[in-house]
């Protein structure tokens, strides 16, 4: 049985951006990625600026700072994951909903809607809807409810492990 590796990590590759991301969330995770197999080989998919991207390998795995929670996928479901993930491929990156989704933890939803209303973009994803947007493929009761460009690392995170939980899936 394959898997779909829902990643969440502190890269260190914008280490001050890293640590508000952190504080405004409380976790120790700033970003999320998602790693699944083409061809036989990992890739891992992950939006970052300036877009969406899909890259060979196992980036994360020289990080300190990382949790992976592998959810069993048929083939089925991986084949709907890659179309997905070649859909997002250069979709524009959006800062907007990082910032956004920041505020939300900071300051509540009546704050963060006033900011989503003044700057929010639709067409771009940051991480953990990139992450969302995937899981969905494979499974699209993932995350009911919850818009993907509104949800933060952290709350992706939380969000998985409650439905790995469900599948009994060790996290």
């Amino acid at each position: 049985m394959k898997t779909l590796d829902c990643i969440f990590v502190t890269t260190g590759r914008h280490p001050e951006t890293e640590k508000l991301i952190c504080k405004a969330t409380g976790s120790k995770y700033s970003h999320a990625a998602i790693r699944f197999e083409v061809e036989g080989k990992p890739v891992i998919v992950e939006a970052v600026r300036p877009a969406v991207r899909i890259v060979p390998g196992n980036a994360f795995d020289s990080c300190e700072i990382k949790q992976v929670v592998a959810l069993p996928i048929s083939e089925e479901q991986r084949q709907a994951v890659i179309k997905r993930a070649f859909e997002l491929a250069g979709k524009p990156y959006g800062i907007d909903d990082c910032l956004i989704g920041g505020v939300r933890d900071v300051l509540g939803d009546s704050v963060a809607e006033l900011l989503d209303r003044a700057i929010d973009n639709p067409n771009t994803y940051n991480c953990s809807a990139t992450q969302t947007e995937l899981i969905r493929a494979a499974f699209p009761d993932f995350a009911l409810g919850h818009d993907p460009s509104k949800i933060t690392p952290e709350q992706a995170r939380i969000l998985v492990l409650d439905f790995a939980r469900q599948m009994e899936v060790p996290a």
